[in-house]
């Protein structure tokens, strides 16, 4: 593929995954509109494109909400004349046992990680099929193909898995459905990434809980075999290059995501291995 004079839109890019694969493609010829709530943050990434000769706008956005999604994509068009890459990628966590998550907590999480993606297929798509051609990116999960990943916050993390399985389906559906008209569609499922979305998520239970739960995220993301953002960047580059509907970053999620598809008991003996001695 070459990046060299697209246009690429990435939400969530003030920082972590976002920011990466924003300048990833600044550096390969493409000029970018990010988008956040954190206005700090997109005022940061704006200043490192710049600095790489790009246009680049930035753009407050909450994806859980219509209008801010629609402006978006507006003030890319207008602005940068067209979009080629939609990178699908703001997200969120509730983290708490099942029993103490709220249904405010549960329309916060599946509003932003699957609404937030469906705003934005629906806000640029009429722009893509009037030119035929663009490439669209969901950010979803190792979570969001085997429910027990990662097994040491899957417990804790139910709201997450479930809104990332639903951007797994929603994007196998809409790549059978758009590759014939010219727009390629690809899933990214990160393993464990050193990101902020420990800070960007909302925690239930009590005092004690919520302690054990970051101090074990935090534990989790400092971990040997944690990916950084910039090197995932240059994964999804590469699998963008190759076609790839699935870019997975890690073995053992391919390990586990065949197991699962070659025998339904295998599954069942992973999730009995995965959560024996946890209850």
């Amino acid at each position: 593929m070459d990046f060299k004079g697209k246009v690429a839109v990435v939400t969530g890019a003030a920082s972590g995954i976002g920011r990466s694969v924003a300048l990833a493609f600044a550096k390969l010829g493409t000029d970018v509109a990010i988008a956040d709530i954190d206005d700090a943050g997109l005022k940061n990434v704006r200043k490192e494109i710049e600095s790489l000769k790009r246009r680049v706008i930035a753009v407050h956005c909450d994806v859980s909400k219509d209008d801010d999604v629609n402006n978006l994509a507006k003030q890319a068009i207008l602005t940068l004349g067209k979009v080629d890459i939609l990178m699908n990628n703001a997200g969120v966590g509730v983290r708490g046992y099942l029993e103490r998550v709220t249904m405010a907590d549960w329309q916060w999480t599946v509003g932003i990680n699957l609404f937030g993606v469906i705003r934005g297929v629906h806000a640029f798509l009429p722009h893509m099929l009037q030119r035929g051609s663009g490439y669209i990116i969901n950010t979803g999960s190792a979570g969001g193909l085997i429910a027990s990943e990662p097994p040491e916050l899957a417990p804790t993390n139910i709201p997450y898995i479930t809104s990332k399985h639903g951007v797994t389906g929603f994007s196998e559906a809409i790549y059978g459905y758009l590759r014939p008209k010219g727009i390629m569609v690809s899933l990214l499922c990160p393993g464990m990434v050193d990101t902020k979305i420990g800070d960007n998520s909302r925690y239930v239970g009590s005092n004690r809980e919520v302690s054990e739960m970051k101090g074990g995220g935090e534990s989790l993301f400092s971990a040997p075999g944690v990916m950084s953002p910039d090197d995932l960047a240059q994964m999804l580059i590469k699998g963008m290059n190759e076609n790839k509907f699935l870019i997975i970053t890690h073995q053992e999620i391919m390990d586990a995501l065949t197991a699962r598809g070659q025998n339904m008991k295998k599954l069942e003996e992973h999730l009995q291995e995965t959560f024996k001695n946890k209850v």
